[in-house]
């Protein structure tokens, strides 16, 4: 999957998710804890063991969005860096929104870097 179907993918997440649930999402990453629902949703590698059919390997994080909020049901894996730079990004879009949340939304985010040993970004 291309890294502009998997950005506009994450984009309907954060619409079925909707602005009132995003500081939740901030604060389930920070302990590596997926979120969402029936629709979209995320898990941690740490969710699955191997012997599960929804493994998908010891690291990264798999988004599934399904129909009706997508036309075929899709599900996709990131490594960190990647999950966490696109974060950044949709944590400034809802800053821009909300600029008296920043402080805890940088908060969570540093907090979020350090869980997933983050080095870049």
């Amino acid at each position: 999957m291309r890294t502009e179907e998997q950005r506009e993918l994450i984009k309907v997440y954060y619409h079925v998710m909707g602005d009132g649930r995003f500081l939740t999402i901030l604060e389930h990453i920070s302990k590596a804890i997926g979120y969402g629902d029936e629709y979209a949703r995320f898990v941690f590698a740490n969710n699955w063991d191997e012997w599960e059919e929804d493994y998908f390997g010891e690291e990264g994080v798999c988004y599934y969005i399904d129909a009706p909020a997508v036309e075929e049901d899709v599900e996709f894996v990131l490594d960190y860096d990647t999950f966490y730079q696109y974060l950044v990004e949709d944590s400034e879009e809802y800053l821009e929104k909300y600029p008296n949340n920043r402080v805890h939304v940088e908060e969570l985010l540093g907090e979020i870097r350090k869980r997933f040993n983050i080095k870049g970004v």
